[in-house]
């Protein structure tokens, strides 16, 4: 008789262990495909954000040149007109662009203070240091997602019965999906910011160019 119990008990087991097994596994490859398609929005945000702050920061920038070489054109008009000697126009060179450069350096403080510090935290690498604020941030992202999900009884279920935990989850998804987007953020990005160096570069020459005829010809 207790044999017999024995052996249903034991049967039992294996077919709950077997259950157990099998909703694990699922629970498994669900979560792999919600990384991997997590992973893929990460990186199409992280390449449009890129895009967006790229193409903001080089309006502005081309906005700040224009206005700057208006205003040296303007003086050299007046000068050129006989509204004030040469004395004066050299003054005004010398006041605006003084100007220029205390307002690029309040505008710019911001961002080098924040990219200086980013390095200074991972070694000054750039390519780390990239790669560890964008994880950063991405881990942040997806986790205040994953919270803000509404997941029913049955998830919380068959998730009990896999053996994890919802809040563990979320951590654990976040966290790879963090990692990748640590890995390919600076693939991702690197087109954007030579792009941008380059634009920024061309734009910085010819500006510099343009003020050295300026003054040679006052």
């Amino acid at each position: 008789m207790l044999r017999a119990a024995f052996l249903v008990v034991s049967a039992l087991t294996t077919g709950v262990s077997l259950g157990r097994r099998a909703i694990t596994s699922a629970v498994n490859r669900k979560k792999q495909k919600i990384i991997h398609q997590a992973a893929i929005d990460a990186r199409e945000r992280i390449r449009g954000h890129a895009v967006e702050f790229f193409r903001d920061n080089l309006t502005h920038f081309v906005q700040s040149v224009f206005i700057k070489a208006l205003l040296l054109v303007l003086a050299w008009l007046g000068f050129r007109l006989g509204l004030y000697s040469h004395n004066i126009l050299s003054a005004a060179t010398v006041i605006l662009l003084a100007a220029f450069i205390i307002r690029d350096a309040v505008v710019i403080f911001p961002t080098a203070k924040l990219v200086l510090s980013k390095l200074h935290e991972h070694g000054w690498h750039p390519r780390r240091a990239v790669g560890e604020t964008v994880a950063a941030l991405v881990f942040e992202q997806v986790l205040a997602e994953a919270e803000a999900l509404d997941t029913g009884r049955t998830t919380r279920i068959i998730l009990s019965l896999s053996g994890h935990k919802m809040d563990q989850m979320t951590r654990e998804i976040a966290q790879e999906v963090a990692g990748i987007a640590r890995e390919t953020s600076w693939h991702d990005l690197r087109p954007f910011v030579i792009a941008a160096i380059g634009k920024f570069a061309i734009l910085s020459a010819l500006y510099s160019v343009f003020v050295f005829i300026l003054v040679r010809t006052a």
